[in-house]
């Protein structure tokens, strides 16, 4: 039975907001939406966060006081509400975010508890209805700390970690009726300790780092088919080329992939990470090599592209106060450090940010804030609303699940150019629309009475 809990935190989560004026000219603003408890109920954040069909915030928290930690909802104005609790029975450590499916519910995973003590994969609804779908026992994987991603296929895909060594890890396929399937195991020379989630490419592949293992134990990216088969393996040389790839990869609009390693750089093995770029050869060079000081040291949760096409990320520590920063660098490697945190404001921020449709970015640090048990921030860059997809792409006559806001009222909704069939505004910030016959790959435009929105994705017209 699901936990409800509504919690006001407005007062007490808006502890900071400080303005910094950047070398382009441009402004942003860092605001701490809430501080976390660091009980069960709102434990460590080290996540990022998924946006519901209502534009609240969604995600998992880990308790660092040794229970087992929570699902919650956040609206942006800082009221969060605590969905689950997890008993261990039911899974516990939820060390990644969830997963909003095209079926209106949630998709994590915890990296421990449930029957074997190896983790579970869950389902749950938006009011904290609750389903264990799949307890990993061992052969078929354990400790999953990353969550699954719908595929263009409509099932989802995921990683397990191998429990730091001692079970192989794996890569699974979870069909939105439950059906659980293993579909790859890793050598260690494929990769150990694969933690980041996976991203489907526009080639219908899945991407993925591990960050050990390979030719020289310091991590490798791969690439393999929604059939199971592994297509390609890169191994991270170590030294100035990069070591133990930590996070997401993401798919830029120009076609390559991005990333960052934990470790290496132009100093040496251990030195301060980098930021490096994959082509679709898959051949691999280094976009920033992290100095250890003010730009940050040790970038741990991967990159997110946001609409101004910059990617951005965080590193743990560095900065001016030691605590980590938010940065953004572009797909050329000019590179910005955005905001350092203060402990105070947040410390050891962790994956990447989400771009909300209303343009700021969202995302938690593992420490730090009101009470020292991290905090969900909000990053303003001064970008605009804009409409995304809950999976973005579809075939001719399908619905697609538009998420945005100011939705009520729309007046048209075009494919690459071409008018929908017919769309649904369902609620002021959810709307489907019907993939029209002629329909090519490209972005989609909603009118509004505020005005017209485009997607931050491409949706891609399948067959």
């Amino acid at each position: 039975m699901s936990l409800r809990v509504g919690i006001l935190w407005a007062a007490l989560g808006l502890t900071s907001a400080l303005a910094l004026s950047s070398a382009d000219g441009t402004a942003q603003t860092v605001t701490d939406v809430i501080s976390f408890t660091g009980d069960n109920s709102l434990g460590t954040p080290v996540m990022t966060p998924a946006q519901g069909r209502n534009a609240e915030i969604y995600g998992t928290s880990f308790d660092p006081k040794g229970a087992n930690g929570s699902v919650f909802s956040l609206t942006t104005s800082g009221v969060a509400t605590v969905l689950f609790a997890f008993d261990y029975t039911t899974g516990s450590g939820p060390l990644a975010g969830l997963t909003l499916a095209t079926d209106d519910n949630y998709y994590g995973a915890t990296g421990s508890g449930g029957t074997f003590g190896l983790g579970v994969l869950f389902r749950i609804s938006a009011n904290g209805s609750y389903t264990v779908l799949h307890d990993f026992s061992g052969g078929d994987g354990a400790g999953p700390i990353a969550n699954p991603v719908q595929a263009s296929d409509g099932n989802l895909y995921g990683t397990t970690s191998g429990d730091a060594g001692v079970y192989a890890p794996t890569v699974y396929k979870l069909t939105l009726s439950g059906t659980f399937t293993t579909m790859f195991q890793f050598t260690n020379a494929q990769g150990k300790i694969v933690g980041g989630p996976l991203v489907q490419g526009s080639d219908g592949n899945l991407y993925g780092t591990a960050e050990s293992g390979g030719v020289s134990d310091n991590g490798t990216i791969f690439k393999i088919s929604t059939s199971g088969a592994l297509l390609n393996d890169y191994s991270f040389p170590g030294g100035a080329a990069g070591a133990t790839p930590i996070g997401t990869l993401v798919q830029g609009k120009d076609g390559n992939f991005y990333g960052n390693t934990y470790t290496g750089g132009s100093s040496g093995l251990h030195a301060y990470g980098t930021v490096f770029k994959m082509n679709r050869q898959g051949v691999v060079s280094t976009l920033y090599t992290f100095q250890g000081g003010a730009d940050g040291a040790y970038p741990e949760g991967g990159l997110m592209q946001a609409t101004d096409g910059n990617l951005y990320g965080t590193t743990a520590l560095g900065g001016s106060s030691g605590f980590g920063t938010i940065f953004k660098i572009s797909t050329r490697g000019s590179y910005q450090q955005l905001y350092s945190f203060t402990g105070t404001t947040g410390e050891s921020p962790g994956p990447p940010p989400l771009q909300h449709t209303n343009g700021l970015l969202y995302g938690g640090t593992e420490f730090g804030g009101t009470y020292g048990y991290g905090v969900i921030y909000s990053l303003d860059m001064g970008l605009g609303p804009f409409i995304t997809f809950v999976r973005a792409n579809g075939k001719v006559g399908q619905k697609a699940q538009i998420l945005g806001q100011g939705l009520t009222g729309t007046t048209s909704v075009t494919f690459n150019g071409l008018p929908a069939s017919s769309f649904t505004v369902v609620s002021d910030t959810y709307m489907t629309a019907v993939v029209p016959s002629g329909a090519t790959s490209g972005t989609v435009t909603v009118k509004t009475p505020s005005g017209t929105l485009i997607s931050n994705k491409t949706f891609r017209v399948s067959k």
